[in-house]
């Protein structure tokens, strides 16, 4: 009989952490039975097209996490956030609780209730993994917890990603911007970059996808900036690869990133990718596939340079597939994973 595990996430929508929760229990079906548990949402006609068993919760609460673990009785719990990681662990004192990292924030590199009370709960997680090296050796994982962390990088499934892609859509972009509209993925700077850009190349055309709680914000931005011609802001697609294989670049402006999903996808589809600077960023991007920007005059002018310069362009668009192809080695991923998860039974 295969073991049971189930992910639980704190979200109802996709994006980054969602997106490889479904790539592990996709990779892992033939070994282990999975299941993934959250907030009824969005997620639900994904992970049904996935054919992936979902679990919705009416809250996300300890009451209904420990409801859903009785009822289904994992031999793992893989948590797939901090907030997952800490109501897991008291929802369950005896089912094992992999922790799984996606963010690198600051405040878990200061000491504060957030990075305390995570730091408690470390020692009752059986194996913590992280999306980059750098969240690891930034914060306290590497001194007190380094036996028990596995740097896990995100992947992609390119194939699967290409195959998505190929809906036939009307449109072309210069710009793409996928990601939640919240202070994180630092929407606004997006949109004041994209306002930039426009005074040098006029007929920019820019899409944007994403829904959260900047949505307004953005909004008023585009309008505020006279970019309604510009900015086609399309909200939360549950299938976005065909609006970003119509794209030229992808550009990101996070103020936090841990392995960003979203950025290999785009090397996946032969774009190039412009990249604040960021722990995480550079085991993605080297100069053959993208730029590493410190400031928004530096995004802007990498922006400009790479849409007006063809060669360099075609020259990068080939070098992101490559890049994308060197890091999305399923086999390994499948090994490192099955690790973990063979070091929490034994």
């Amino acid at each position: 009989m295969k073991k049971r595990i189930l992910h639980i996430l704190s979200s109802n929508e996709l994006a980054g952490a969602e997106n490889v929760a479904i790539n592990i229990i996709n990779n892992t079906s033939d070994t282990y039975q999975c299941a993934y548990a959250s907030p009824d949402g969005g997620i639900r006609k994904i992970l049904s097209a996935s054919d992936i068993d979902y679990i919705p919760l009416d809250k996300f609460n300890v009451s209904q996490l420990k409801k859903v673990i009785s009822l289904w009785k994992p031999d793992i719990i893989h948590a797939h956030d901090f907030k997952a990681t800490v109501k897991c662990l008291v929802a369950s004192m005896i089912i094992p609780v992999v922790s799984h990292i996606h963010q690198n924030p600051n405040w878990l590199k200061r000491v504060n209730p957030y990075s305390i009370m995570f730091f408690l709960a470390c020692y009752k997680i059986k194996q913590i993994v992280v999306v980059s090296a750098d969240i690891k050796e930034s914060t306290y994982l590497s001194t007190f917890f380094t036996s028990k962390t596995t740097v896990l990088r995100n992947i992609v499934d390119i194939n699967r990603i290409k195959e998505k892609s190929y809906r036939a859509i009307e449109d072309n972009y210069d710009l793409a911007f996928i990601g939640r509209l919240d202070r994180i993925k630092n929407p606004l700077r997006f949109i004041s970059i994209v306002a930039k850009v426009k005074d040098v190349i006029p007929n920019l055309r820019v899409v944007m996808l994403g829904e959260g709680p900047q949505e307004k914000e953005c909004k008023e931005y585009i309008v505020k900036n006279g970019l309604e011609l510009v900015v086609d802001l399309k909200g939360f697609l549950a299938n976005p690869y065909p609006q970003l294989a119509r794209s030229k670049i992808l550009v990101m402006t996070s103020l936090s990133e841990g392995l960003p999903v979203v950025a290999i996808e785009a090397l996946a589809l032969e774009k190039p990718i412009i990249v604040p600077q960021l722990g995480g960023m550079q085991y993605i991007v080297n100069t053959s596939c993208g730029y590493i920007c410190t400031s928004e005059e530096e995004f802007v002018s990498r922006i400009i340079y790479l849409l007006k310069s063809e060669q360099t362009y075609m020259e990068m668009s080939i070098a992101a597939a490559k890049r994308a192809v060197e890091l999305c080695d399923l086999t390994l991923y499948r090994k490192n994973l099955e690790q973990v998860y063979q070091s929490v039974f034994n």
